[in-house]
């Protein structure tokens, strides 16, 4: 069950793909994320962890990383998600798509269609897209992304 959130931005895609590749990069431009720490980060692995200001963690573990961006999976007690990061151009115009590919909890397949549906799409779509802003916002600004910059979200905000 996937969402994606897809933004224009105007840099290079090089300048995009260095920033998004670099360590503790959410503490720049990612609205929610409290703190970013590198557990391990080498040419061969990539851990690290985004700490939320609702006090939520997550383990994120890379496990593709190309020319075009990265895919990880998402970790709390079990593995959540696999989210995928690509930036593209096109006509000269810079894109970075983030694409969610949800893993719903529930053993009953309709259980998962009906939430997934109803709540978690807009939820986590909601999610993406200030993630998205914040990184477009960074990237032509250069001014680091504030707590709840673009509202406050269910999951992640402090309350």
């Amino acid at each position: 069950m996937k969402v994606f959130s897809k933004i224009d931005i105007n840099k290079s895609v090089n300048e995009i793909i260095n920033l998004i590749k670099s360590p503790n990069n959410l503490e720049k431009f990612h609205p929610f994320c409290k703190t970013n720490t590198i557990d391990v980060w080498n040419e061969y692995n990539k851990i690290d962890y985004v700490n939320y200001y609702s006090g939520k963690s997550y383990k994120r573990q890379f496990t593709n990383i190309n020319a075009n961006g990265y895919t990880l999976d998402i970790y709390e007690d079990r593995k959540l998600a696999t989210i995928t990061w690509t930036v593209t151009s096109i006509n000269n115009k810079s894109f970075i798509e983030i694409t969610a590919d949800l893993n719903m909890p529930y053993s009953l397949k309709i259980i998962n269609l009906i939430i997934f549906h109803v709540y978690v799409k807009h939820v986590m779509k909601n999610y993406l897209n200030a993630v998205t802003k914040g990184l477009k916002m960074y990237m032509e600004t250069k001014e680091i992304i504030h707590e709840d910059q673009f509202g406050k979200h269910i999951w992640y905000s402090a309350y």
